[in-house]
């Protein structure tokens, strides 16, 4: 852990070089998402489980684990989110060239502030840009949270085995701290034209999640999530197939990410891990679209399908996900979500 924070400080600073020549500009986001309900791999074909908003209440065929007052499967209504943001960018020319590889090589800097019903966050970021095909990005985040009005719980431990996390006002800090690289790829910088830019581009992101109230092995939840997270590293992935057009539409794209916990969290995530990560990976992708609504602002749109665990008949009803046994894995629809961008200088 020391190791990681200490070579993400670093390459911060070592980023740090001059701000002359450089461009300023500060954004406006809004990012807000349905959750499609579902009933939690009841009812699966061929792997899929479809949008049900009618939960499955436990039969009682199955004794719960002790302490675990069990659940229903789904919740017959989904689920919502909502943040908004404000990003400052500084762009500082590096080590540009004139040709097509180089003219456009760069330092950005990100600074950003996050806010939702259920949580604050600041977050900062560093990328370099030494080459027009590939980019390194360093940062770091930092933030808590608090339970609104009894709805949605922003920040608490998930480790008494009720699976109902601990609801206090501000419990703690969650930090993160990540390094990852991109490669990136436009055919239209090779092929000029409006109709040749087919892009590309993956990402491999290392990531070190902290919360200052657990300790080794004790899950906890944020920003109202499933409550499954772990002090340690995880290893996600991000993958892009897209294409520009020259019209309000201007880009049409297929996204995927992956996200594996590493290290001693590996084994938190299944009932086997022998590998070098933990053998359940989440999936999650679908098409996404961007609109261009003026000179200064964007509406992205993202339709999402992901993977899920599938828990055995006898363990599915138990409340606290450490009381279900892993026995395999289904595709559900996900969300729907959108993020808006509006350039104020």
């Amino acid at each position: 852990m020391k190791i990681f924070i200490f070579m993400t400080i670093l390459l911060l600073l070592v980023t740090s070089g001059t701000l002359f020549s450089a461009e300023i500009s500060t954004y406006f986001g809004a990012v807000g998402a349905y959750y499609f309900d579902d009933n939690k791999g009841d009812t699966i074909n061929n792997g899929f489980s479809p949008i049900s908003y009618s939960p499955v209440t436990n039969p009682g065929t199955y004794p719960l684990a002790a302490g675990d007052d069990g659940r229903d499967l789904g919740s017959g209504w989904g689920g919502a989110e909502a943040k908004t943001s404000i990003t400052h960018k500084i762009k500082v020319p590096f080590m540009q060239g004139t040709g097509v590889m180089t003219s456009d090589n760069s330092i950005l800097y990100q600074l950003k502030g996050e806010l939702s019903p259920v949580s604050i966050n600041a977050i900062f970021s560093t990328t370099i840009t030494p080459i027009a095909f590939l980019n390194f990005q360093a940062g770091a985040q930092i933030g808590t949270g608090w339970n609104f009005f009894g709805l949605f719980n922003g920040l608490g431990l998930n480790n008494d085995g009720t699976g109902i996390p601990e609801k206090e006002p501000v419990p703690g800090v969650m930090a993160k701290s990540w390094l990852s690289g991109t490669f990136q790829f436009d055919l239209g910088a090779v092929i000029p034209g409006e109709w040749t830019h087919i892009i590309t581009a993956a990402t491999a992101k290392g990531e070190y999640k902290y919360f200052s109230d657990a300790g080794k092995g004790d899950a906890w939840q944020y920003e109202a999530d499933t409550g499954e997270n772990f002090n340690g590293f995880s290893f996600l992935g991000s993958y892009i197939l897209g294409y520009k057009l020259p019209y309000k539409v201007n880009t049409v794209a297929f996204l995927v990410e992956t996200e594996q916990m590493l290290g001693a969290n590996q084994d938190m995530s299944s009932s086997d891990s022998v590998d070098w990560g933990s053998d359940f990976t989440q999936v999650t992708f679908g098409p996404i679209a961007n609109i261009k609504l003026s000179e200064n602002s964007s509406l992205l749109i993202l339709l999402q399908f992901r993977t899920e665990k599938l828990y055995t008949d006898a363990t599915v009803y138990n409340n606290y996900f450490r009381n279900r046994e892993y026995d395999g894995t289904y595709v559900d629809f996900r969300r729907i979500a959108f993020s808006y961008s509006k350039k104020f200088k």
